[in-house]
């Protein structure tokens, strides 16, 4: 599979249901697209099948249409659905891109200015490489309030207007393909001079226990990790515990959760990093993580913690086991296990 993406967008029966449908542009529409889907397929290019969906009417799933028109007789390598008019923020299309290294996506479907152009800006704002097959869209034409008809040639016009040399490449099916090849061709140079990933050999931190916080009835080991190198004061981490307060359920101790868990402050090695867990459903670990941006806790977004958080949870894991999943769970006995690292 290459880095790039073909997305199929709303090529589906719900638009033959509404109003503005027109055929006038479909079989032009319908062979662009099945000869850009033949050449991405050739390429080796990933193809995605967006649909819409709504509540109600036609682009409601009940309504039967939700399903793509007959002339796409391609095997998608993902499908999703969407409920806004962007393809990659409620659909889990992006999650799915990244991790599979996908940085370059090709735009067709239905149509040219809504979804089509929406999904485009949002790509670009997300830092994608986008290509905009404008003769792979379709749209119908439109009046504006004050009585003005444009044409879909029209409006496609003005889509490729707005997003050209700002937010993606616009071309012709030609002209997209020309490119996926252009891209094959650097990164075959590239990976010839690609250097191998190295990361710096694993060096143990010191991980100390220290005294246990209550935060609204909840019971939380604590414990200091710290870079080598950190310079910032740990005081820090006390500003964050408002934060976990927050995100604690307002009743600790249930029938399903004995209110207990724990807090790791590690002073990392580019930020602080303040990493929550406790324990639910009798077996379960509930984890969240804040990092320091400027001097002030946020959640999160893509950090995450690291293989030293993980050695307590581990450990933490194990006093669980031993102390609270027995027939005569004692929580003293847990609160009283600590795991402690010494570095010289």
């Amino acid at each position: 599979m290459t880095h790039s993406a073909l997305l199929v967008i709303d090529v589906q029966h719900s638009f033959e249901q509404k109003d503005f449908w027109q055929e006038n542009d479909l079989p032009e529409f319908q062979q662009a697209l099945t000869r850009l889907i033949a050449g991405c397929q050739q390429r080796d290019v990933a193809i995605v099948d967006v649909f819409h969906v709504a509540a109600e009417g036609p682009f409601s799933l009940a309504s039967g249409y939700v399903k793509r028109l007959p002339f796409l007789q391609h095997e998608a390598n993902l499908s999703v659905q969407k409920r806004v008019h962007n393809a990659l923020t409620d659909s889990g299309l992006e999650q799915w891109l990244r991790e599979r290294d996908i940085t370059h996506l090709i735009i067709s479907g239905m149509r040219t200015e809504q979804c089509c152009e929406t999904t485009t800006r949002v790509a670009s704002d997300l830092g994608y490489d986008v290509t905009f097959v404008t003769e792979a869209t379709l749209t119908f034409p439109m009046t504006h309030p004050d009585g003005q008809t444009l044409s879909a040639d029209e409006i496609k016009h003005r889509t490729e207007l707005v997003l050209v040399n700002r937010f993606a490449d616009i071309t012709d099916v030609k002209g997209a393909l020309a490119k996926l090849d252009a891209l094959k061709e650097s990164a075959g140079h590239s990976v010839e001079h690609k250097e191998a990933w190295q990361p710096q050999p694993y060096l143990p931190r010191a991980i100390s226990p220290l005294a246990p916080l209550t935060l609204n009835q909840w019971q939380l080991k604590r414990y200091a990790i710290r870079y080598a190198g950190a310079t910032g004061s740990a005081d820090i981490f006390q500003r964050g515990y408002p934060l976990v307060a927050q995100w604690l359920p307002q009743q600790a101790e249930t029938l399903y959760r004995p209110g207990i868990g724990w807090l790791i402050e590690h002073q990392g090695k580019t930020m602080d990093y303040l990493v929550a867990g406790w324990w639910n459903n009798e077996n379960e670990l509930r984890i969240k993580v804040w990092v320091t941006e400027c001097g002030e806790w946020r959640a999160a977004r893509e950090e995450s913690f690291c293989v030293w958080d993980m050695q307590v949870m581990a450990f933490e894991r194990d006093a669980f086991v031993a102390t609270l999943l027995q027939d005569k769970p004692d929580i003293p006995a847990y609160m009283a296990q600590h795991l402690r690292i010494d570095v010289e």
